[in-house]
C-alpha cells in the first residue's frame, strides 16, 4: 500500500527538520518574518535560516522546485500573456527565456518589467503560504481571508489594492458577492500549489483542503483548482510518474464527489458534471498521438477553450497536464518545450515538442501551474541555474528557499495534528536515508 498523508506526516516531524529562527510553530505568526512596508508578501528575516538537513531532503528539495518552477513559469509567461502562439512564433521563433516586460504594470500582472518578474499568480501564492504559516497547521479559509485583508489594509499604492480588492471583497461578502462576475477563472488554480506541498502524498487531503478554503473560484472553478492542489501532491511521491500523476488527480475528483447513481446514468452526465475530468482526459488523449508543437498547439485550442474568457480553470487545468504529459514529465519541455540539449544549441536547434509558455492565451498561469507540478516531480536539479538566478534576482523578497523551510515548520505542526497511527501501512518509499529519516 503506497503511503498516505499520516504516514508521510513522520518525515516532517522528524528531528533533522528544524528551521532554526522559527520558534514553535504552534505559536501563530512564526518569529523571522516581517513585513516589507507596503508589499504584499511575505518576508523571511536575514536571521532566519534552513537547516542543513532539511536542505538535504527530498521533501524539501521537491519542495522548493515545485516553487521555484511555478514562479519561473509564470515570470516566463507573463512577457506573452493573451498572445495567439502564432503571435509568440512571429516575434520570437520560441520563448527559451525570461523576458523583459514591454506592458506597464497592472494589478493582475506584474509590478515591474525586469526579466524574471513574476505576475498576480506567485503573488497570491506566497499570500498562501503565509496563511499557512500563520496558522501553523492546515489553513482554513478564514486564514486565507485575513491574510489578504491584512496585506490590502498595509497595501501602500493602488497597484497593490488593486491586486488585492477582488479577493478581500470576496472573502468579507461570502455568497452575496459574485466574485469575478461569476466566471470560472484560474483565481485560485494559479496559486494554490502550497495546499498540494503540505499534503505531500494525500491527493486525496490536497483536493479536500483546496476545495474547503476557497472562496476566490466560482462553479466548476473550484474544482479545477482542487484537483491542482491534488496533482502536487501525487507528484511528491519519490516514485511519481507522469501517468501516476495525472491517474491520481482524476481518481481524487472522483471521491470527493456527492452524486447519486441515477445521475451517473444520466446521458449528460459527463457534459454537465465533469467538464474538468473531460478536459483532461481530452488533452491526455491529444498529447499522447502528437509529437509536434503545430498540431498539438491546434488541436489544444480547438478542444480545450471553453469560453471566450481564455482564462478558464478547466482549460488552465488541462493545458498544464496535457503539456506535461506531451513533454513526458521533462520540466524545460513542460515550460517551452525544449530538452536541455536543443535549449544549448540554440533555436535551429529545437525539437517540436509543447510548451505551455509558447502555447500562448493564458500562457503565464498554464505554466505556473505545470512547474509546480513539473517541479515536485523532478526536483531542483532539472531546473537551469541561470533562470533560477533570474527569478530571484528580479524578485529578492521574499525568499523562496527560506519560505519552503518556514512552510516545512508549519507542515509540521499539521502532522501533529494528525493521527500518524498504522506506521505498518507505510512503504519505505519515504524512508530512505535521503529524507533524513
Amino acid at each position: 500500500m503506497v503511503c498516505t498523508y499520516t504516514c508521510v506526516a513522520e518525515v516532517w516531524l522528524d528531528t533533522s527538520l528544524v528551521v532554526s529562527g522559527l520558534g514553535s510553530p504552534k505559536g501563530g505568526l512564526l518569529h523571522g518574518l516581517r513585513w516589507r512596508g507596503g508589499t504584499t508578501a511575505i518576508i523571511p528575516s536575514r536571521r532566519m535560516s534552513v537547516s542543513q538537513s532539511l536542505e538535504d531532503t527530498i521533501l524539501f528539495d521537491k519542495t522548493y522546485a515545485s516553487m521555484l518552477a511555478g514562479a519561473i513559469g509564470d515570470a516566463m509567461g507573463g512577457p506573452v500573456e493573451g498572445w495567439h502562439y502564432e503571435r509568440i512564433v512571429e516575434a520570437y521563433g520560441v520563448v527559451n527565456t525570461l523576458l523583459p516586460y514591454d506592458q506597464s504594470p497592472d494589478y493582475h500582472s506584474h509590478f515591474a518589467i525586469a526579466p524574471g518578474t513574476v505576475t498576480d499568480d506567485t503573488r497570491l501564492k506566497h499570500l498562501l503560504c503565509q496563511a499557512i504559516m500563520a496558522r501553523g497547521d492546515l489553513p482554513r479559509r478564514g486564514d486565507v481571508v485575513k491574510t489578504l485583508a491584512d496585506a490590502y489594509y498595509a497595501a501602500q499604492t493602488d497597484l497593490e489594492r488593486g491586486f488585492l480588492e477582488e479577493y478581500v471583497l470576496g472573502g468579507m461578502h461570502g455568497e452575496a458577492k459574485l466574485i469575478w462576475g461569476g466566471q470560472p477563472t484560474n483565481g485560485l488554480i494559479m496559486a494554490n500549489s502550497p495546499l498540494g506541498l503540505i499534503c505531500p502524498a494525500d491527493p486525496e487531503r490536497a483536493f479536500a483542503l483546496s476545495y474547503d478554503v476557497d472562496f476566490i473560484s466560482d462553479g466548476y472553478a473550484k474544482y479545477s483548482a482542487a484537483m491542482a492542489a491534488a496533482a502536487v501532491a501525487a507528484a511528491m511521491r519519490p516514485q511519481a510518474t507522469v501517468a501516476s500523476v495525472v491517474e491520481e488527480v482524476l481518481a481524487a475528483s472522483q471521491a470527493h464527489r456527492a452524486e447519486g447513481e441515477l445521475a451517473r446514468q444520466w446521458h449528460w452526465y459527463e457534459h454537465v458534471f465533469q467538464i474538468n475530468e473531460s478536459l483532461v482526459k481530452r488533452a491526455v488523449e491529444i498529447a499522447a498521438h502528437h509529437a509536434d508543437v503545430f498540431s498539438l498547439r491546434a488541436e489544444f485550442y480547438e478542444h480545450l477553450q471553453v469560453s471566450p474568457l481564455g482564462s478558464e480553470a478547466g482549460q488552465t487545468l488541462a493545458v498544464a497536464l496535457g503539456m506535461l504529459v506531451a513533454a513526458g514529465g521533462d520540466l524545460r519541455q513542460t515550460l517551452i518545450g525544449l530538452s536541455a540539449c536543443d535549449a544549448q544549441a540554440g533555436l535551429s536547434a529545437c525539437d517540436a515538442q509543447a510548451g505551455c509558455v509558447n502555447y500562448g492565451r493564458d500562457n503565464d498561469s498554464y505554466a505556473s501551474v505545470a512547474g509546480a507540478i513539473a517541479g515536485a516531480l523532478q526536483g531542483t536539479g532539472a531546473i537551469p541555474a541561470g533562470w533560477r538566478r533570474t527569478v530571484e534576482a528580479a524578485n529578492p523578497e521574499p525568499d523562496m528557499r527560506a519560505l519552503v523551510g518556514a512552510g516545512a515548520s508549519g507542515s509540521a505542526a499539521a502532522a501533529q495534528n494528525a493521527d500518524i497511527g498504522h506506521r505498518s501501512h507505510c512503504t519505505d518509499e519515504w524512508g530512505s536515508p535521503e529524507f533524513g529519516v
